[in-house]
C-alpha cells in the first residue's frame, strides 16, 4: 500500500504539468532512428549481442504497430503501449538493471523500464517527458489535456490518469532532494522518504543513458574498482554533465590518487582526463 500511495504522489504533482498533447495519428520514428538510441544504453557493457537485443526491441515496435490499427483512441493506444511492453519485455524488477540485462532476461529497473517506453512513445511520435528525481525517473505526458504518468516499475496499474481527487490519499513523506549523497543510484526511489521536493528535472534520452552509467560507476566504486568506476562516471558526465556525476567523478579520482595498486602513469592518465573533461563541459554549468 506504501509504495502505492508514493506513486499516487508523483501523479498528483504533475496534474498542473503543461506539455503539448499527442496528436489522434502521429507519424512513427524510423526504427534506425529508435535503434541508435537504444545503442547509447546498450554500450555500457558493450554486447556483443547488441544486434539481437535491438531486433528484440524491435519486434514489440512491429506488434505495437499492428495494434495501432485496432485502437480507436490515442488513450486505447497508450494503454496497450504501456501493459504490451510490460508483458513482453519487463518481467522481474531489479532496481540497478542495465538495458543488455533488460532485453535479454527481462530484468528490469525504473531506468530501463523508462528508456524503453521512451523509446516506443518517441516511435510512434508522441510527446512526452522524461521526469528525473533524486533517485527515481519516470514518464509524463499530456493528452487531450488530461494528464498521464507511464510508471514503468507497477506492471498492473503503471499507466495512470492523474487526477485532483487523489489529493487526501498524499499526506505523506517525501524524498528530501537536498539530501541526496554522491552515491544514491537511481533506482533506489522507495527506500528512504522524507518530504515531498518542490521541483523535479525533465532530461532527454541522451542524459537518461548518462544515469545508467552512472549506476555502473557507483557500483564499481563500491566493489573497488575504481579503474572501471572512473570510466564509467566519465561517459556519465559526457552524457549528462549533472552534480550527482561531478560528485561521484571527485570520489573516484581521489581514490585513484591514492591507490597504490594502480600504476603511477595510470593514475596521471585519469587524472588528466578528470580535469579535461570538466573543462570542456563547464563543471559551473551542472544543474
Amino acid at each position: 500500500m506504501k509504495r502505492w500511495i508514493i506513486i499516487w504522489m508523483f501523479t498528483l504533482t504533475l496534474v498542473q504539468a503543461t506539455g503539448q498533447v499527442a496528436d489522434s495519428i502521429v507519424p512513427s520514428t524510423p526504427h534506425s532512428t529508435v535503434a541508435s538510441e537504444l545503442k547509447s544504453f546498450l554500450s555500457v557493457n558493450g554486447s556483443d549481442e547488441d544486434s539481437f537485443l535491438i531486433k528484440k526491441f524491435e519486434n514489440l515496435v512491429k506488434k505495437l504497430e499492428r495494434v495501432q490499427n485496432r485502437r480507436n483512441s490515442d488513450y486505447a493506444f497508450l494503454k496497450a503501449i504501456f501493459y504490451k511492453t510490460h508483458s513482453d519485455l519487463l518481467v522481474d524488477y531489479d532496481r540497478l538493471a542495465t538495458m543488455d540485462q533488460t532485453l535479454s532476461n527481462g530484468q528490469f529497473g525504473c531506468l530501463t523500464g523508462t528508456a524503453i517506453y521512451a523509446m516506443v512513445l518517441q516511435h510512434f511520435g508522441y510527446d512526452y517527458r522524461i521526469i528525473e528525481l533524486p533517485n527515481h525517473v519516470f514518464i509524463h505526458l499530456t493528452l487531450d489535456n488530461k494528464s498521464y504518468v507511464f510508471e514503468s516499475t507497477l506492471p498492473f496499474g503503471g499507466f495512470m490518469k492523474t487526477s485532483v481527487e487523489m489529493e487526501q490519499l498524499l499526506k505523506q513523506p517525501w524524498l528530501n532532494n537536498r539530501r541526496i549523497s554522491q552515491l544514491t543510484t537511481v533506482g533506489n526511489w522507495f527506500e528512504d522518504f522524507k518530504e515531498l521536493p518542490n521541483e523535479y528535472t525533465t532530461i532527454n534520452l541522451q542524459q537518461l543513458a548518462g544515469l545508467q552509467y552512472f549506476n555502473e560507476s557507483a557500483k564499481y566504486y563500491l566493489s573497488k574498482d575504481y579503474v572501471n568506476a572512473m570510466e564509467m562516471v566519465l561517459k556519465a558526465y559526457e552524457l549528462y554533465p549533472s552534480e550527482r556525476s561531478v560528485k561521484l567523478m571527485q570520489l573516484v579520482i581521489n581514490k585513484i590518487l591514492k591507490y597504490d595498486l594502480i600504476k603511477e602513469e595510470l593514475r596521471n592518465q585519469y587524472l588528466d582526463k578528470y580535469i579535461s573533461s570538466v573543462k570542456n563541459k563547464r563543471i559551473s554549468q551542472t544543474k
